[in-house]
């Protein structure tokens, strides 16, 4: 349920079914938007296939992947891979285990195995084939989620995953010279191959067996197998005679077995295949190679310099590796920017060893560095070069060569890779040196790590995210564990609890490593419960990390003294922006004395990887870690400037606030859900801070606008949570308060007291809405409109006046909300040709306007009047559009609540089979709300709400599911399920008012009767009788269709139970109350056929007869005439 301006209206003036109250779904409240692919490469590779004719001896019979797709397609049963049966099936498998972890979506995966010739029902086709790969994978590892499905399995779980694994790790250990065990690493590797892949996994297979081919050719030659190493390096080159790598492994192994002059002919024939095609000449390395060849002197092995070893497994990092090296590929120039801890010199260690088994590696650590000047010699050092030639921290001794000469001597015969590792507080002369290394030898690529760019025209920048943090099984978590049963493997280590703890922690690797090593005596939820003190909690006794790793603390001053006295000002005065922020906001906040410029110190921030920059909808926004968040506040404490902080964050927030009501009344709701969703976090950070501060008018004013946007997307318990810390501000005076916000406020209260039943409050809504419009003259004239319907007694004289003067109006949002009030107030009088006439007037205006809330909400409207007048085919128009449109404004819940009525709406016009389709859907992205009946404990006014509301989503779609069953033939299936939804929804409901229980509860009766089962709807309609049905009079709610719909389903009930006459004239009377048809059980037509073959036509003619003379209020008197005799 999402509360619009009208609804508010509709709620307060008595027409509370009109507005669907009841959720049909209720899903996440944030988009999930799906992002799909399959791993990629730079290369156009050919495979060769791999020799596992010896495969090294090994046990996996305990190890097994869980899926296999190199050959046949196969699950693991019970310690072996066992095929998996259907065409579909595998393809569908194969589809899923191609991205481990990911969510694709039901389109992506209908493509895939389907493709070009998707079935009659795909999406029905798909669920048949989720359900049989269900049955053969292992229990909870196929997860569905809203609009797709995912296998919940790590990147080593498929054997694709576990090749890639283990590929990486034989390049790893080939980079340090490890030869035998890289090429034990490739027999592993292959090891996983049982025969040809599918075709959709073909191309990732080649190219890691492209990969393993290199690196089992490189460990051959590093161990001298030159004999074994030929015919391998032969192949590669066949596959491509252009490939300069390939022929240059053929070249060292020919020439190392002795056969130098097959490796002449070898660089003959590249020369010649490369000036034939491509019309160039080899390249420097090949043609020193050659060169080498024909001097009889051996050919130099690769070297790689200052590479330490990988102390343990790099986690989380495979994409980022993979990215950067295409970077590295395209670029002369990599800088991988991040802040302290986030991994860069893990990173850079990782991708020195893949880099070193192609070409020669230099690593050199600046970070020890204290003065500009060190930097050519430190890199001289590493190099090798020789006190005659370079002098640290002095001038050269000789003038023998200088340092860019060495450099480009050292590189210049072959590919080389310089790393520079740590570079932000020498940066200006890494720039200077590294710009002319480059330009003066094109053999060299450079690396850098730095938290900060270097700024030459070479380079290229990779921002190094954090660990991925969604889910169970992201990146982040599997790093926490791994780390954590690293020093006690009995760590109780719940899933759901490290998640929570790794999203605190920002997905920052070094705070990760840092809170697993306190699992040693401390538990998750501890170390969780303790991180406001992270500074504290986060230290390393690990005496070999570098002294700006030990504490996070650190990592953070490490970087804070590199900033001028403007960025620190600007990061201490804008770490309070828990959802980041634009230049305006940091302008309104953090620009006045010691900050001249924003601009200039946001740049330096940014350049110092103390903020990452996002493209958002709503335009640039910055964003600061938590954790340099955290460390802001310690400045901004010491800096005794917080006060004037917080009042400038009060009066920013303030105007975001007042320019989000106009721009609701203004008819620009896209916008201002944009503007809501980017500073959301923001608004409640401050009106928080203000509730504490006693701050009264000011947690009105950005309540108006969080109110509304929460009520928008379905989260009304946040509205009730904080309602009472609202009225009493409110009570502490609303002077402060701009005008719409003030009305605002009180509208989005009364909505939902309403629908609560709190009549009390809203009675103190309404009057401090007059005390209001009676004092303050800028209200908007939408907003006085609303309010003055609201204040308006429902049973009152003038109303009908006083919206036909409204619907007149000059101005477009009074009209069209005067349209949609009388229009509901029609359809609850059942005069529902006036409800469409006026509903279609205010829609009109709506378009015109571009107010995409009122079209979603008024389309709303027009399908439930054509939905209970039985005009199913008119009702799936507009309910598909107020869902498309709700999805748009990121509505969510309010979109799937109205999906699921379009799936009724679809059922009842004879689409059967789309409404499954979009049931179908609905559940799926239900799967996993797990909730109990009973209603949850204690005065949690929100966590009741959503209880309720969950309890309501679930019989909806039960009932939905229940009436498709019917219409498909499948009867006791169908009744079981309209039971089953009774009871889902709590009937006989704790709440009496409730209309869509009331509508449920009349299909269920209805739909019992026609198929021959009234006896077991006697306890329902005992209920159903007995509610307090004089509430529904003029002067209080009165629902005439709503009544109708009762008067058919009980008299319906009767004439099968044996009181005709009652029965009779009840049923009789439904048609002139318009009773409402929601169902397809529901409908007055179907009902007086069965009751002609009961009580015989002439008894029912009679009936009807006698009703005919009935006005709508003359039936209205009548239903609740006769109910109490029933």
């Amino acid at each position: 349920m999402t509360v619009s301006r009208s609804d508010v209206l509709a709620l307060v003036t008595g027409d509370v079914d009109t507005v669907p109250s009841h959720g049909l779904v209720r899903g996440s409240k944030q988009s999930e938007r799906q992002v799909e692919g399959v791993a990629s490469s730079a290369y156009d590779l050919v495979a060769v296939p791999i020799d596992i004719a010896h495969p090294r001896t090994k046990d996996l019979t305990t190890d097994l992947p869980v899926v296999g797709i190199l050959g046949v397609v196969a699950t693991r049963i019970d310690s072996e891979l066992v095929p998996v049966p259907g065409v579909r099936a595998q393809a569908l498998l194969v589809a899923l285990a191609l991205s481990p972890g990911r969510i694709r979506s039901a389109q992506a995966l209908i493509d895939e195995v389907w493709p070009g010739e998707p079935p009659r029902s795909p999406k029905n086709a798909l669920q048949t084939q989720i359900s049989r790969l269900r049955s053969v994978l292992p229990a909870g590892v196929l997860e569905s989620y809203r609009g797709g499905y995912r296998l919940a399995l790590g990147s080593d779980d498929t054997d694709l995953g576990r090749a890639r694994v283990l590929t990486r790790a034989a390049e790893g250990r080939l980079a340090a010279s490890q030869w035998q065990d890289a090429l034990d690493g490739v027999l592993d590797a292959s090891g996983l191959w049982r025969g040809e892949p599918a075709e959709p996994v073909r191309a990732q297979a080649e190219l890691l067996e492209v990969t393993l081919r290199s690196v089992q050719i490189s460990a051959l030659l590093g161990l001298r197998r030159f004999d074994d190493a030929i015919p391998f390096a032969r192949a590669r080159v066949a596959a491509d005679p252009t490939d300069e790598l390939a022929t240059a492994d053929l070249m060292r192994a020919l020439h190392g077995a002795g056969r130098s002059n097959d490796a002449l002919s070898v660089f003959a024939a590249l020369r010649s295949e490369l000036a034939d095609r491509l019309g160039t000449d080899p390249s420097p390395a090949v043609t020193a190679l050659n060169t080498e060849i024909l001097g009889h002197t051996a050919p130099k092995m690769l070297q790689t310099i200052g590479l330490r070893a990988a102390p343990n497994a790099l986690i989380g990092r495979g994409e980022d590796l993979d990215a950067i090296e295409v970077l590295l590929g395209s670029s002369r120039v990599t800088t991988v920017l991040g802040p302290g801890g986030a991994g860069k010199t893990r990173i850079a260690h990782e991708l020195g060893r893949r880099a070193g088994a192609h070409m020669s590696v230099a690593f050199v650590e600046l970070a020890s560095l204290r003065s500009e000047e060190d930097v050519a010699s430190a890199i001289g050092a590493t190099l090798g070069l020789t006190e005659a030639d370079i002098k640290v921290g002095g001038l050269p001794v000789t003038r023998v060569h200088s340092i860019r000469e060495r450099l480009v001597d050292v590189f210049s015969s072959r590919r080389g890779l310089l790393i520079l590792d740590n570079c932000e507080h020498v940066i200006d002369e890494v720039a200077v040196v590294v710009d002319a290394l480059v330009a003066s030898s094109d053999a060299v690529t450079v690396l850098a790590t730095s938290r900060s760019p270097m700024g030459i025209t070479a380079e290229s920048v990779f921002p190094l995210p954090s660990l991925g943090v969604v889910g169970s099984n992201s990146p982040a978590t599997e790093l926490f564990c791994v780390r954590a049963r690293a020093v006690r493997p009995s760590a109780r280590l719940e899933p759901d609890a490290v998640n929570r703890l790794c999203r605190t922690l920002d997905g920052l690797p070094l705070a990760i490593e840092l809170a697993a090593a306190r699992v040693k005596s401390m538990s998750v939820e501890e170390i969780d419960a303790r991180l406001d003190h992270r500074f504290t909690l986060l230290k390393s006794a690990d005496r070999t990390r570098p002294e700006r790793h030990r504490t996070l603390h650190a990592v953070i001053d490490w970087s804070w003294n590199l900033l001028d006295a403007s960025e620190q000002a600007a990061l201490r005065r804008l770490c309070r922006f828990p959802a980041g922020f634009d230049l305006d906001a940091a302008r309104q906040v953090a620009q006045w004395a010691a900050v001249e410029d924003i601009s200039a110190a946001l740049d330096g921030l940014v350049d110092q990887s103390m903020l990452s920059v996002v493209e958002s909808p709503t335009g640039i926004r910055y964003h600061m870690l938590e954790t340099v968040r955290e460390y802001g506040e310690e400045q901004l404490d010491a800096s005794g400037e917080a006060e004037t902080v917080a009042a400038r964050l009060r009066e920013w927030s303030a105007s975001v606030a007042v320019r989000v009501s106009a721009g609701y009344s203004g008819g620009r709701p896209a916008e201002m859900v944009a503007l809501m969703e980017a500073e959301h976090d923001n608004l409640l950070s401050v009106m928080r801070h203000s509730f504490a501060q006693q701050f009264s008018d000011h947690v009105c004013t950005l309540f108006s606008v969080l109110g509304y946007f929460w009520a928008m997307r379905g989260a009304h318990s946040e509205v009730l949570n904080w309602a009472d810390r609202v009225m009493s501000s409110m009570r502490g005076g609303m002077g402060g308060t701009p005008d719409d916000n003030a009305v605002m406020a009180l509208l989005v209260l009364a909505a939902h007291f309403a629908y609560g039943g709190n009549l009390r409050r809203v009675a103190r809504i309404r009057t401090d809405l007059r005390h209001l419009l009676n004092s303050r003259s800028a209200v908007s004239p939408g907003l006085r409109f609303d309010s003055e319907v609201v204040v308006h007694h429902a049973g009152g004289r003038g109303l009908a006046r006083k919206l036909a003067r409204a619907v007149r109006s000059e101005h477009d949002d009074v009209r069209c909300n005067a349209y949609v009030v009388r229009s509901m107030m029609a359809q609850n009088s059942g005069r529902l040709y006036e409800s469409i006439r006026d509903a279609e007037q205010a829609l009109a205006i709506a378009r015109r306007r571009g107010d995409l809330w009122a079209v979603g909400s008024t389309s709303q409207t027009l399908a439930s009047s054509y939905g209970l007048s039985g005009d199913y085919s008119r009702a799936v128009e507009y309910y598909r559009t107020s869902a498309d449109v709700m999805w748009e404004l990121h509505a969510f819940e309010e979109s799937m609540q109205t999906r699921a009525f379009l799936a009724m709406a679809l059922i009842g016009a004879g689409r059967v089979d789309e409404g499954r389709e979009l049931i179908d859907e609905l559940e799926a992205a239900a799967q996993g709300q797990e909730f109990t009946l009973d209603p949850p404990s204690g005065d949690d006014v929100g966590a009741r709400w959503d209880h309720a509301q969950q309890r309501s989503n679930s019989a909806s779609l039960t009932a939905v599911r229940a009436a498709a069953d019917l219409e498909d033939g499948a009867v006791e299936q169908g009744l079981g399920g309209l039971r089953a939804a009774l009871a889902l929804g709590g009937w006989p409901s704790e709440d009496p008012s409730d209309p869509f229980m009331t509508i449920l509860v009349c299909a269920a009766v209805g739909a019992h009767v026609l198929h021959g089962r009234a006896e077991d709807m006697d306890d329902a309609v005992a209920a159903l009788t007995r509610k307090p049905w004089n509430m529904l009079v003029p002067g209080g709610f009165y629902d005439v269709p709503m009544l109708g719909a009762v008067a058919c389903a009980v008299g319906s009930f009767e004439i099968h139970r044996g009181n005709r006459a009652v029965g009779v004239e009840l049923l009789a009377v439904s048609s002139r109350a318009v009773g409402r048809q929601d169902f397809p059980s529901m409908r007055i037509d179907r009902h007086v056929r069965a009751a002609r073959a009961v009580a015989g036509d002439r008894a029912v003619d009679a009936g009807l007869a006698r009703a005919a003379v009935f006005t709508r209020n003359g039936a209205l008197r009548e239903i609740l005439r006769l109910l109490p005799l029933v």
